[in-house]
């Protein structure tokens, strides 16, 4: 059985800790598999367009953040965000998706502006599930301020991520998986029949994401 852990703080200083906050809101979702990524069955043309979210409170404040939803976007993430909207305005897509996190959905609400639709929010764009390494400050690590378990996990993810496993998980390789899953939810049309133009899609996301799709 999972456990599942919710924190909420605002730090004070740059040395204030938060301990294994990881929050496990997607584990009914059963998408956490140590698997490869599903096949494709691709049907029609795609244009796909990747945006990755601005700038969130746990970026400035250097914190690991994982699939943690704690975080929102700061000024500079939501100036980044209206940056990316003016750049794509003259952009036509037939799709949106994102991540439910967010500091993904605040992005995508701020490019995707006046166009009709919505977003298609899938938990499978969310970012790398990092458990207990999620909330702690990157300094700590770095310092030797955090717990020397957490030290020895994020020096196993920087030095093989294939292999990388924490709390009883493989998180690089589930996030291969969820990676799979998402873009089959994207890119994969059904029985329709190949259009002449090809489909524009616009997909907000996580950089470990981009890292990911396309191995």
């Amino acid at each position: 059985m999972l456990q599942c852990l919710s924190v909420r703080h605002a730090p004070t200083n740059r040395r204030q800790r938060a301990q294994a906050v990881w929050s496990d809101a997607f584990s009914p979702l059963n998408d956490r598999v140590d698997a490869p990524p599903p096949a494709l069955a691709l049907t029609q043309r795609h244009s796909v367009v990747l945006v990755r979210h601005g700038q969130s409170t746990w970026n400035a404040e250097g914190r690991i953040q994982g699939s943690s939803n704690e975080s929102a976007l700061t000024e500079k993430g939501r100036a980044q965000a209206a940056a990316c909207a003016t750049a794509l305005a003259d952009t036509p897509f037939d799709a949106l998706f994102a991540s439910p996190l967010d500091r993904a959905t605040q992005t995508a609400a701020a490019v995707w502006g006046p166009r009709p639709g919505e977003a298609v929010t899938l938990p499978s764009l969310r970012e790398v599930d990092l458990y207990s390494l999620q909330g702690i400050l990157k300094a700590d690590l770095k310092d030797g301020s955090a717990d020397v378990r957490l030290q020895t996990a994020l020096a196993a993810w920087r030095a093989q991520p294939a292999a990388f496993e924490l709390d009883g998980h493989a998180p690089v390789r589930e996030l291969w998986h969820r990676a799979g899953l998402a873009w089959r939810a994207i890119l994969e049309t059904g029985a329709e029949p190949v259009c002449e133009a090809p489909r524009r899609v616009l997909v907000v996301r996580h950089f470990q994401q981009q890292a990911l799709s396309f191995c």
